[in-house]
């Protein structure tokens, strides 16, 4: 939810920021060539008084005298298709991210849908305290006892859903941190 509201969010600021930036490119592009039809432009007192050769090499030097488009005109426009194609990069590659993670939650849920009634009380102890547990506070889950849960671990061990990291002569159990991520999430 929150990734989506992000996604979401980015997406907004950098459309209107390109489309701000497409603005600006095309307002330096008019007032350049509103500023070039003002130098060039006749007025017509002078016309009056001049001959065709006159207006003819006023319209020449005019021409010689216009001034270059520089290429830093140019930079809000670039500005603005770059921002539109990593908005596009950017909303393709988060949509598979989302999917992604969509098909992970969904995996996991089949996947523990396989395990046995014990084996998910084990596992939704786990993730209530972070994914971490002293292996004699599952004993006191309900219908288990030292043995039940040793051989519970070993199975759930086995099928690298946990792993026992040693503290004394106390095991602690850890979720697995893919595992752990993809339920929290």
């Amino acid at each position: 939810m929150v990734l989506d509201y992000n996604r979401k969010l980015i997406l907004g600021i950098g459309i209107i920021i390109s489309f701000a930036l497409l603005i600006v490119s095309i307002s330096i592009y008019f007032n350049f060539q509103h500023d070039l039809r003002e130098q060039s432009r006749l007025d017509p007192d002078m016309i009056d008084s001049m001959t065709a050769e006159q207006i003819k090499e006023f319209i020449v030097e005019q021409r010689n005298m216009q001034p270059v488009f520089h290429s830093y005109y140019l930079l809000p426009f670039m500005g603005f298709i770059g921002l539109m194609v990593g908005i596009l990069v950017f909303y393709i590659m988060s949509d598979k991210v989302v999917q992604q993670g969509q098909t992970l939650k969904s995996n996991t849920k089949i996947i523990l849908n396989f395990l046995t009634p014990p084996e998910r009380k084990v596992i939704e102890m786990l993730l209530e305290n972070d994914g971490k547990v002293q292996q004699y506070e599952l004993s006191r889950l309900p219908d288990l006892n030292k043995v039940k849960t040793h051989r519970l671990l070993l199975n759930l061990e086995q099928k690298k859903i946990i792993h026992k990291e040693k503290l004394g002569k106390i095991n602690k159990i850890v979720l697995d941190k893919e595992l752990y991520d993809a339920l929290k999430g």
